[in-house]
């Protein structure tokens, strides 16, 4: 995944008032810079030490805020969510995150937290299928994660949000 999508997910993800570990953050910014994104926060956000880790949070805000990468309509939690779920799954599509990682937090920030919408049931399934596979099923688990894949791509060429 792009360094600059990866910090507008983490924004998003904080505006939905998620935790996001400081070390992610951290570890993000790294990349981000190396990347080529650059900005004052972000340059004081990747050298901070474990030590600093407290100012992460304060420092991300700044850094979402000189990269413009705040949601416009933060108030509009779903809409937010939506954009969270759409941005996990062009991930998964385009192979820039591991499917079972990215469909994950698709089932438990979005899915769950929407209230279980009968679109993304057939994708918070393939997670479980996948989560639960053990070798004895006769199946391999690449399959389940190939149906991530499927499921995610179904999901972006369809109408957004998914009705």
């Amino acid at each position: 995944m792009e360094a600059l999508e990866e910090l507008r997910m983490l924004a998003l993800r904080e505006a939905l008032d998620e935790i996001v570990g400081a070390n992610v953050l951290i570890e993000t910014a790294l990349r981000a810079l190396l990347d080529g994104v650059d900005s004052p926060s972000l340059r004081l956000l990747a050298g901070l030490s474990r030590k600093e880790e407290a100012d992460a949070h304060d420092l991300f805000r700044a850094v979402a805020t000189e990269l413009e990468l705040t949601p416009a309509a933060p108030a509009d939690i779903p809409g937010t969510r939506w954009q969270l779920v759409r941005m996990l799954c062009e991930a998964i599509a385009e192979g820039s995150m591991e499917p079972a990682v990215a469909a994950d937090l698709i089932w438990h920030h979005g899915w769950n937290e929407l209230g279980y919408p009968d679109t993304l049931q057939p994708l918070a399934c393939r997670v479980i299928q996948h989560d639960d596979w053990n070798p004895s099923c006769g199946v391999e688990r690449d399959r389940f994660r190939r149906l991530i894949i499927d499921e995610a791509k179904r999901l972006i060429d369809g109408p957004w949000p998914p009705a």
